[in-house]
């Protein structure tokens, strides 16, 4: 039988190096755009107004990508990154812009996918919800790979574009009290006789102090179990292990975690394995932004989707007559439902659903008319849940968002129903990256005002 044999490619992009190339501006990922070909060059670490000898790394028919080789005019907003992994790790991305510059990069992002995706002419940005810009993440994943060679665990973050880990000595984005941990912990995963089989390890912080997730594909052996317990207890170390059913075990420390939010008197109860915000001031300044723009009252009925643990759903209960969270995943649901009752909050009701679904008329949680909504979706967005919002006809709708592209996608059908775009800004959740977390207030017009506090009434 005969046999073809496809002639390999010669990826010759490798060879073309473009000279003194203008970058004209940033896109909403902070990657500098110039033109090359008559058509978009995006260079990541390009700031506007340089002038760079660049290499293509990519060259499609649309576009093409290419990394920087020298820099023979330098942006005024260049600064020297303060992180020694800077130029190998995948991480942050936006350290070598000063924070005016990085501000403006995702405001105006925030903007054009607006003007392009929700077809609005004018995007106003109020002013960004902003924090300490390091030493601010409160968690994080580091990769972990055996090298069978060296007989070694690496770990670290993943570099850019790659599966490999960087040697990992620091993280200037972390809280001190993790920072600390990296060489420690990788010292003693190293001493591990199980080491070959662990999968990632996880870096928290809460009320309890730090806390590791060790991620294991095997089960530990005695002598795991025992270094690590000594490890936790001279360091006082609350130390988690998670195997490969998912459910987390407490080797060392608390076996209850815990986070506040003063201002409403709240207490969270959470797992290491659940969501929790990465920047907790940011966390507190937002939750307050968005009860601020909901202007509740005691007459309000509230709906809180994606609610997560109950970080929204639990302080708007303290204003409201009643609030309904509602989250795709029980064991979340359950989570929340534990904190309303830690917190003595009787008007707060949890329920499971998915949030794609076609028909989200039909649960029993629906039968009482909501007259503000909150959502704080995923990075896919809220697209399948617009329609049921839409037709609650509530007067405010507050969209919390970690996507800009799924919130300007989403928005679209607001504004098409009679919504307007009351506020826009950016919640700057993670400094020194082109992650854009943002917040928008929708407010309903008069005609649907008046329909929306009828049905509210005839529901009481």
């Amino acid at each position: 039988m005969a046999q073809f044999f496809k002639i390999k490619q010669v990826n010759s992009t490798k060879k073309i190096i473009v000279k003194n190339i203008l970058i004209e501006k940033l896109d909403h990922q902070g990657q500098g755009l110039a033109f090359f070909q008559n058509k978009p060059l995006f260079v990541k670490g390009g700031l506007t107004g340089e002038r760079l000898d660049i290499q293509i790394t990519e060259n499609k028919k649309r576009f093409s990508k290419g990394i920087i080789k020298h820099i023979s005019k330098v942006s005024p907003s260049r600064i020297k990154p303060q992180c020694m992994h800077y130029d190998e790790c995948g991480g942050c991305d936006l350290q070598h812009c000063d924070s005016a510059t990085e501000r403006k990069i995702k405001e105006t992002g925030l903007q054009d996918l607006f003007k392009r995706f929700a077809k609005l002419e004018q995007v106003d940005i109020i002013n960004s919800l902003l924090d300490h810009e390091w030493g601010y993440r409160r968690t994080a994943r580091f990769g972990l790979q055996f090298n069978r060679k060296t007989n070694t665990l690496e770990m670290g973050f993943r570099r850019k574009g790659s599966n490999t880990l960087i040697d990992q000595q620091e993280c200037p984005v972390l809280i001190a009290e993790l920072e600390v941990l990296i060489k420690p912990i990788k010292k003693l995963l190293n001493r591990l006789p199980s080491k070959a089989q662990l999968g990632h390890v996880n870096l928290l912080f809460s009320d309890e102090g730090a806390i590791v997730l060790l991620r294991h594909l095997q089960p530990l052996t005695s002598q795991d179990i025992k270094l690590i317990i000594a490890y936790s207890e001279s360091k006082h170390l609350n130390f988690y292990t998670q195997p490969n059913n998912g459910q987390s075990c407490c080797l060392f420390g608390k076996g209850n975690l815990t986070y506040q939010l003063p201002m409403w008197h709240c207490q969270f109860n959470f797992n290491p394995t659940d969501f929790l915000q990465i920047n907790e001031k940011v966390n507190q300044k937002m939750v307050e932004q968005a009860i601020t723009w909901l202007t509740l009252d005691e007459n309000d009925y509230v709906l809180d989707l994606f609610c997560g643990l109950g970080n929204f759903t639990l302080p708007i209960a303290r204003s409201v007559k009643k609030v309904v969270g509602i989250e795709g995943v029980q064991a979340m649901v359950d989570r929340a439902d534990y904190n309303k009752r830690l917190n003595n909050i009787e008007n707060a009701y949890f329920y499971q659903a998915d949030l794609n679904a076609t028909n989200l008329m039909k649960f029993d949680w629906n039968k009482r008319t909501f007259n503000k909504v909150l959502l704080d979706p995923s990075r896919a967005g809220a697209f399948k849940c617009m329609n049921f919002i839409i037709k609650l006809k509530p007067t405010h709708i507050v969209y919390v968002s970690c996507d800009p592209l799924s919130l300007a996608r989403d928005s679209k059908q607001l504004l098409d129903a009679g919504y307007h775009l009351d506020k826009l800004g950016l919640l700057d959740m993670f400094p020194q990256t082109s992650h854009i977390e943002s917040m928008a207030l929708f407010k309903v017009s008069s005609s649907i005002s008046y329909q929306s506090t009828k049905q509210l009434k005839t529901c009481l």
